[in-house]
């Protein structure tokens, strides 16, 4: 069952979360480049006249899903397009609805995304996949339920008083050379170095590969949706779980593909959103982050750049 756009849900369906906002630029250095990056900010279908009361004859249980993915490779914004529609849907099909086991419900929504996508795209799957950062937010409890494959990010902005604000990120990029991560591939076969540069030197992040030769598939993340060819070399569909209880000070969520973090650290980027927020200006916040990126690229996006700036 499809989920209900955040633009179409109810006033009362928002409770907790006076305003969404979402952008998302196009990578300018390639001509005829198509967006790879995809997008979710909605919500379980059913009425929720009991909030919370699932006996009250009604399916909702008040949960809000946030989500973005960030596709890669020739046919990545295929991916990312199934994963936005279908990862949503099945949070919502969930037996007693998201929120009843939201560790399960992130789990098993990933798991069926993943399958849903190597269905949809067969052999298209092999050398494309997605990143994604899926959040279930629980309203009456303020709580957060993370999940996360990849690279994009997920960060809270706190106001610490004044003029000062903190950012928490909710969510840790999956890298190939983190410890655990790089044990699980080389225990599946898989090699983790950078690429060769001109000259033989090493070059850019660790990436995953089929053998010291550096030939194939090259991916800089350890978890992510598709990507067959890294499947059997240790790359998995499995997100990290983590949960965050909301706190007063906690005035806004930026959900981000590496569009944005590769130029951007948390910091900045909560401070630029912050600082139009004051003003009450979320439309500008979101373009501003884009404009901070360009600037940091020299006058050009160099990747797809996405945001879903939710404020509590």
């Amino acid at each position: 069952t499809p989920c209900i756009s955040w633009e179409a849900l109810e006033p009362e369906r928002k409770v907790g979360v006076k305003h969404v906002e979402v952008g998302s630029a196009v990578k300018e250095c390639s001509v005829g480049w198509v967006n790879q990056d995809a997008k979710a900010a909605c919500a379980p279908p059913g009425k929720c006249e009991a909030r919370g009361d699932l006996a009250a004859g009604t399916k909702c249980d008040a949960s809000m899903f946030f989500c973005v993915f960030d596709g890669h490779g020739k046919n990545g914004h295929e991916v990312s397009a199934i994963a936005a529609e279908r990862l949503p849907a099945h949070l919502a099909a969930q037996p007693g609805g998201a929120l009843a086991a939201p560790r399960q419900a992130i789990e098993a929504a990933f798991r069926k995304t993943d399958e849903d996508i190597y269905q949809g795209l067969g052999p298209k799957v092999e050398y494309s996949g997605s990143t994604g950062v899926a959040v279930i937010m629980d309203p009456d409890k303020r709580m957060l339920h993370v999940g996360n494959v990849g690279d994009s990010r997920a960060v809270v902005g706190q106001c610490m008083g004044g003029q000062a604000w903190n950012a928490h990120a909710l969510t840790t990029d999956n890298k190939a050379d983190s410890p655990d991560e790089r044990e699980r591939i080389e225990l599946s076969g898989g090699t983790v170095m950078p690429m060769e540069g001109c000259e033989g030197e090493d070059a850019g992040p660790a990436r995953v590969w089929d053998s010291p030769a550096r030939e194939k598939p090259g991916l800089a993340v350890s978890r992510s949706l598709g990507d067959g060819a890294g499947r059997a070399l240790g790359v998995i569909a499995e997100p990290v779980y983590t949960t965050y209880q909301l706190q007063p000070m906690d005035r806004f969520m930026l959900i981000a593909s590496d569009g944005l973090w590769d130029s951007l650290g948390n910091e900045q980027a909560v401070k630029i959103t912050a600082k139009y927020l004051e003003r009450n200006l979320p439309h500008v916040s979101v373009k501003a982050l884009t404009e901070a990126v360009r600037r940091e690229e020299g006058g050009q996006l160099v990747d797809d750049t996405t945001v879903v700036l939710v404020i509590f």
